[in-house]
């Protein structure tokens, strides 16, 4: 019988306020409220409840909460149909859901060198599904 790794993840609760740096190699999930930066080599998730105002660098965001901040992800940012956001995204790819809200400029990054970034500059989607 196998069991089931559990991740490491630092968990923000809903109870929880915090202003300053956040850095690591673990997951993290707001619940509660963050101001200043978030670096990590993990995923990043703004829970529904999660407020976070930062400049964020990871892996893949997801945001369902609401997030005032730039991100620069090495794989996907998706804003769920909870999710609101203000800021500029630099991801592979990013996703937003039909009641999302987003306000800010995507950058999408190519897999080889040669090709050039896509960017969409200031568009706003609300009760749009787009992915790039």
């Amino acid at each position: 019988m196998s069991k089931k790794v559990q991740e490491n993840i630092t968990i923000f609760h809903k109870d929880i306020s915090f202003t300053g740096k956040v850095a690591g190699d673990e997951a993290i999930a707001v619940a509660g409220h963050m101001e200043g930066t978030i670096q990590t080599s993990q995923d990043l998730t703004i829970e529904k409840t999660g407020t976070v105002k930062a400049d964020v660098k990871a892996a893949n965001v997801t945001v369902s909460g609401t997030l005032v901040g730039n991100v620069d992800s090495k794989g996907v940012v998706s804003i769920t149909k909870t999710g609101r956001m203000v800021g500029d995204v630099k991801a592979d790819q990013i996703i937003i859901q039909s009641g999302a809200q987003y306000k800010g400029s995507v950058i999408t990054k190519t897999s080889s060198a040669g090709k050039k970034s896509q960017q969409i500059s200031r568009k706003s989607a609300s009760g749009s599904k787009t992915k790039r």
